[in-house]
């Protein structure tokens, strides 16, 4: 175990630059992230070409019954993730969760509905930046966020409004409501009315979409989708309010089978091959891990059949068990780190239930942390547009990603270069 990092921000510090989870500071770390430019531009360029890859995913849902068939939604999702948003990308905005490799990013999750943190990375880098001296100009991640929800608005404007108001929507009690606040207030700022609502409190009105605090144009949605449908009896006006096309939704419940780990069959698997043009192949062999829903069966696993089970039970350590509808890590379990009897048992009931993701276990080297010992560093690539705009960087003592190990938020030192692309033709 190594001691506390050392920084030299105060906890009043952080809490007043809404560096908060809830009541309490986020815990930070000084050392910043910063690639070479090689580096950079191989991580921009895997990362558009994954993000493109699952745009395609998203676009065959409705279509391609095999694709369909991997994710079993309720009829009530179902419904709202066949609901066309109105615009292009479907996905114009995420957050994929990567470790960096000598060759590149390899990524474990994406993070379509409810990708957070997009303050807490501009304003730690702030913090830094100023500590550091380097007081000039950026471009934040916030701004580009409001950017490309506003494009997302003016392909949908269905009644010429100019300056749209909006609601940044999920429950009221959620931990990341300081970083939803700066956002919003950031928002307000730039021209753009934002109201953090509950969606308990939203329904349609007269065409549109009205909460506690009025009635709105645009809603940026931050709910998780499998809160939102788990509890959809509590919040059903703002469900039919979306089914209605009250207000313009980013993101929509389109996004859904990206978020859902399922997405990593279809990008990894040879079965789905088709899908993708020869131009991706290479990027999606090199940056997704094998990955396969857990059911009994043969599966073929670098070069040899297996027995599904027997692979998994006689080589635990080279795999990890994920819940298909989880996130933030959420019941992760590795064969690296859980028992013998934990991870058979794992196995074992992630069989019966046929809603859990066997994914190959990343193994990157950790780095040496002035104060904080060897850590694993993770890289969180946001997605704006189809493209890379920035990031949010956390280490952790263990390569995984999970509520059972603390990680460290991570300033960023590196300017990335970005632009929405031309505006597509809404179909």
């Amino acid at each position: 175990m190594t001691g506390p990092t050392k920084h030299p921000w105060s906890d009043e510090q952080l809490l007043k630059a809404g560096l908060a989870y809830r009541a309490w500071s986020l815990p930070v770390a000084h050392q910043p992230f910063q690639p070479g430019a090689a580096d950079l531009e191989v991580v921009r360029r895997r990362t558009g070409a994954v993000s493109r890859a699952a745009e395609i995913v998203v676009g065959a849902f409705p279509s391609d019954e095999a694709v369909r068939a991997l994710f079993a939604y309720g009829p009530l999702q179902e419904q709202c993730v066949l609901m066309d948003p109105g615009y292009r990308p479907l996905i114009p905005l995420g957050r994929w969760d990567s470790f960096l490799f000598p060759d590149g990013p390899r990524f474990m999750e994406y993070n379509t509905d409810g990708a957070a943190g997009w303050h807490y990375s501009d304003a730690l880098t702030g913090l830094w930046r100023t500590e550091a001296g380097l007081d000039g100009p950026r471009e934040l991640l916030a701004d580009r966020l409001l950017e490309t929800i506003l494009r997302c608005f003016r392909q949908r404007n269905r009644r010429g409004v100019e300056r749209p108001r909006m609601a940044l929507v999920d429950w009221a009690e959620v931990g990341t409501r300081p970083e939803q606040e700066a956002l919003a207030a950031r928002f307000t700022a730039l021209g753009v009315p934002t109201e953090l609502e509950d969606p308990r409190a939203l329904r349609a009105s007269e065409g549109r979409i009205a909460g506690a605090r009025g009635t709105y144009d645009v809603v940026y949605r931050r709910l998780v989708s499998e809160e939102a449908f788990a509890r959809a009896q509590e919040i059903r006006p703002f469900l039919d309010a979306y089914l209605e096309g009250a207000a313009c939704f980013v993101g929509s419940f389109r996004t859904d089978p990206a978020w859902h780990k399922a997405l990593f069959v279809v990008l990894s698997d040879p079965a789905f091959a088709r899908l993708f043009p020869d131009d991706l192949r290479g990027d999606l062999d090199a940056a997704i891990p094998w990955s396969r829903i857990l059911q009994p069966g043969p599966v073929s696993y670098r070069g040899a059949e297996w027995d599904l089970e027997a692979l998994l039970l006689e080589h635990p350590g080279d795999f990890i068990l994920k819940p298909t509808r989880s996130y933030e890590g959420r019941g992760v379990v590795s064969g690296a780190f859980a028992g013998e009897e934990a991870w058979r048992r794992a196995v074992v009931e992630g069989m019966a239930r046929r809603n859990t993701l066997v994914q190959e276990m990343l193994r990157p080297c950790p780095v040496l942390m002035e104060g904080l010992g060897k850590r694993f560093l993770q890289a969180g690539e946001y997605v704006l547009g189809g493209r890379l705009a920035g990031f949010l960087v956390r280490s952790s003592e263990t390569p995984l990603i999970t509520p059972d190990w603390p990680e460290r938020y991570h300033p960023v030192a590196v300017e990335v270069p970005w632009s929405l692309p031309p505006e597509d033709t809404v179909p």
